[in-house]
């Protein structure tokens, strides 16, 4: 389990190169629905990164926080890319 400090400065997504705290950034800072706001974190329509960042946007709207889910999401996602490399 990491702290919150180590949770925002987690890649949330490889193709926009941004972190969770740059997400959470961006997420605050728009008005945007989801599909475009994802676009100005991701830098492309891929759906890798998905379920943290919706979680992430959704957080955001509400106002409230859970890094532990966001760090399980992205953990989990990692996972399956580890997973996809070795051939399974």
């Amino acid at each position: 389990m990491r702290n919150k400090e180590e949770i925002l400065r987690m890649e949330i997504c490889e193709c926009g190169e941004k972190n969770v705290a740059e997400a959470i950034d961006i997420f605050q800072n728009t008005s945007l629905p989801f599909k475009k706001a994802k676009k100005l974190v991701t830098e492309c329509n891929k759906s890798c990164c998905r379920a943290a960042l919706v979680k992430l946007y959704d957080m955001n709207q509400f106002g409230t926080y859970d890094f532990e889910e966001i760090e399980h999401l992205i953990e989990q996602r990692l996972e399956r890319i580890r997973r996809l490399a070795e051939g399974e």
